[in-house]
């Protein structure tokens, strides 16, 4: 039986369940399970700011959480198949810290998502999502299309986290519409034709993401439409928290 042991995380409005399976759960004590929850859900909280902060287009924010990732110390009497997981993580949170511009810092985040995807395979860790309600689609204002495009990246960003099939498959197919046409943005026309490049790679990705199926390339999809969010919010001069 699995231990009585539930974490859930308010997190960019999205539930996350931790349920450890027996291997975890006989593998350390009831306390050490307990430190490990909250060491597990405070990595997953300074990631998630570290994500924010990339696609509104701030790269000063993205450090202090990056160095806490780095440094912090982990919870004594961890399983063994934790180990090379930490290790990644404070290697791609280092690669954070030495970004230079916002897509080397996507790249890096997205690989610390694969790199909690793998550690909660390989240790029968499941997490459950509780879905945002889906954005409308019958809409096709820029506020509602951008909506979409958030609520669509959350879901890939919780398949490589999960890792879940579900998941990525939603927001891949969220990201397969027709992108904004010139007369829903008012723009010069110099930057609406960068931002509408910047529109159908995205939209373009949402078609490749259904063929993407290995971590790997999973992770390098979600790296490049963090890049991709970031390059248009720093054109706009505006991002979703501004």
């Amino acid at each position: 039986m699995k231990r009585n042991f539930r974490l859930a995380v308010a997190f960019t409005l999205n539930l996350f369940v931790f349920n450890p399976l027996p291997a975890l759960a006989q593998a350390v004590s009831g306390e050490q399970m307990t430190m490990v929850a909250d060491n597990m859900h405070e990595q997953l909280t300074r990631i998630g700011v570290i994500k924010a902060a990339i696609v509104a287009g701030r790269l000063a924010d993205v450090r202090e959480p990056a160095i806490w990732l780095a440094d912090h110390k982990t919870v004594v009497g961890l399983p063994a198949d934790f180990e090379p997981h930490i290790a990644q993580m404070r290697s791609f949170a280092r690669h954070v810290i030495e970004a230079k511009d916002l897509q080397t810092a996507g790249i890096a985040v997205s690989q610390m998502a694969k790199t909690c995807g793998s550690c909660h395979l390989v240790n029968g860790v499941e997490l459950e999502f509780g879905f945002d309600q889906t954005p409308r689609q019958d809409m096709e204002d820029v506020v509602t299309h951008m909506q979409r495009h958030q609520w669509a990246a959350d879901r890939l960003w919780e398949g490589l986290i999960g890792p879940s099939d579900s998941a990525w498959n939603r927001g891949v197919d969220m990201l397969i519409e027709a992108p904004l046409d010139s007369e829903d943005v008012t723009l010069t026309e110099e930057h609406f034709e960068k931002i509408a490049g910047i529109g159908r790679r995205i939209h373009a990705l949402g078609g490749i993401g259904t063929e993407t199926t290995t971590p790997d390339s999973r992770s390098e999809l979600y790296g490049e439409v963090l890049g991709l969010c970031a390059s248009c919010h720093q054109l706009l001069g505006r991002g979703p928290a501004n």
